[in-house]
């Protein structure tokens, strides 16, 4: 009894939890479309820092910084937004134009094909969203075994025989498709340059050399730590060591 009372509460607080941030996320919208940015954004950061996050919330918050002129803040969350959910077309149109706001002008090597195979069809869908596809794929692979062995009918025995073969296909397909984009994104971390101007250094530490600058809003590949210092690779190949404080980890 008592174990069903903790979780109907449970049940309850996050329903109520949910609701409030709903409502706030109302308000926040009707504050955005009266032009009042900067108190639209204090609320979306309440629901943020209540663990009601989603990727409409992010992209919310980006245009609003967007609206600002707050260049690293707004390819921030454009980002978050994208992490959360790779399809969403508007995020993915929106941050072209926060980036051209950055001064940086860093042109990308060019893709493997291997790498144009993994942005186009791996990170297309979250690691749990080729997981779901996954788990559908196995159930309608248990049905056509199902209605294979209990056909009588050799014609549909067939059918249901290559049917439920291509199934197990994809279930193979699509959960070395979800292992391939977590493992990918568990070891690709990448972070926003949030320092107006920074340094990036040949060693980590203030006497090293300076190799290049960086400016807000640029995206960086961090490659490892150390004490306050952060090794980074920008889209060009160029590697260096920046100040940890001078950039925000995507996560």
């Amino acid at each position: 009894m008592k174990r069903i009372l903790t979780i109907l509460l449970f049940l309850t607080t996050n329903l109520v939890l949910a609701q409030s941030a709903d409502s706030l996320f109302v308000e926040a919208n009707k504050l955005y479309q009266q032009e009042k940015y900067v108190e639209s954004l204090s609320i979306y950061e309440k629901i943020e820092e209540g663990n009601m996050a989603s990727d409409d919330l992010y992209f919310n918050m980006a245009n609003a910084y967007y609206k600002t002129n707050k260049i690293a803040p707004a390819v921030y969350y454009y980002e978050k937004a994208l992490l959360l959910n790779p399809n969403h077309a508007d995020a993915a149109y929106n941050i072209t134009f926060a980036r051209r706001m950055g001064i940086d002008n860093i042109e990308a090597l060019p893709k493997s094909i291997g790498q144009k195979f993994r942005d186009a069809i791996i990170l297309r869908l979250s690691y749990n969203g080729w997981a779901y596809l996954a788990v559908v794929c196995s159930f309608l692979f248990a049905l056509l075994f199902l209605l294979y062995h209990f056909s009588y009918r050799s014609d549909r025995k067939r059918v249901y025989f290559i049917t439920s073969i291509l199934s197990a296909i994809f279930i193979i397909i699509t959960i070395f498709f979800a292992y391939s984009n977590y493992d990918y994104t568990k070891n690709y971390k990448t972070a926003i340059v949030f320092a107006e101007q920074s340094d990036v250094k040949s060693a980590p530490s203030n006497s090293g050399e300076i190799d290049f600058e960086l400016h807000e809003g640029t995206k960086v590949q961090l490659l490892e730590s150390l004490d306050n210092w952060k090794k980074i690779k920008i889209a060009d190949g160029k590697i260096g060591w920046i100040a940890a404080d001078d950039i925000r980890e995507l996560h």
